[in-house]
């Protein structure tokens, strides 16, 4: 450390910061160093061989970064080992405190999305609002949830059952449908990926009263690589071909 003295002498009575008899720092401003760089931090505390030394932060300086790292949007991250991916461990701890599991497909800026929407949602689960929003940030917007009309009135003012008045609809049903390779380069992996988010997504979050259909939709036939046709891996012909 420096030659100066630990700023912790000011808070001693004047007894204790005259220097030694010989014109040097005094023992205790230098034991008090040792305190100082701990809890408060000093700037000369540095850790590592010359060359490769690196900062030694005090208590309260780790705690004010602490708080920095609670916010899903600051959290610190690290590169993986080929150097192509980042990521954040302390981000997915934080998420563990929420009963959150990432899907490790999942870029870093998508995790800090989700982590920060994830309590709000809890909120409104059991719902369709919440439930579509599952849906938009899993899957995309492409999912969508229709409910079958359960009581019309064909006249406005009117109410005569089966003249005017209609009930329809079987109650607590709902359906979920799903666009895909009409607007998109259609990738079967993808494809498939989806259908599987999309059915443990609903299955997880529906009330569980309810119950529902998957109307997923894609263009009829495609070839996905050119000069290959392996039906189900780069050949896909699909029975709904129309876009809902």
């Amino acid at each position: 450390m420096s030659p100066a003295p630990s700023a912790y002498l000011e808070h001693l009575p004047e007894i204790f910061r005259a220097p030694s008899s010989s014109g040097g720092e005094s023992f205790l401003g230098q034991f008090l160093k040792i305190f100082e760089a701990l809890l408060s931090g000093r700037r000369d505390a540095l850790v590592g061989a010359p060359g490769s030394q690196r900062h030694v932060g005090g208590v309260e300086e780790i705690l004010s970064a602490f708080i920095r790292e609670l916010d899903p949007a600051y959290t610190t991250t690290t590169t993986s080992a080929d150097g192509k991916r980042l990521d954040s461990p302390f981000l997915n701890y934080l998420a563990s405190w929420v009963a959150l599991t990432f899907d490790q497909n999942w870029g870093l800026d998508k995790k800090r999305q989700w982590l920060q929407r994830i309590v709000s949602l809890y909120q409104r689960r059991g719902t369709r609002s919440g439930l579509e929003d599952y849906l938009a940030m899993f899957v995309g917007p492409r999912v969508k949830i229709t409910e079958p009309p359960g009581l019309i009135l064909s006249v406005p003012g009117t109410t005569t059952l089966g003249v005017d008045t209609f009930l329809t609809g079987v109650p607590y049903y709902f359906r979920v449908g799903m666009n895909y390779g009409f607007t998109e380069p259609f990738d079967i992996g993808e494809w498939t990926q989806n259908l599987r988010a999309t059915r443990a997504i609903v299955d997880l979050e529906k009330p569980a009263h309810t119950y529902y259909t998957l109307d997923a939709r894609t263009p009829g036939i495609i070839l996905n690589v050119a000069g290959h046709a392996v039906v189900a891996k780069e050949t896909l012909i699909w029975e709904q071909s129309t876009e809902l």
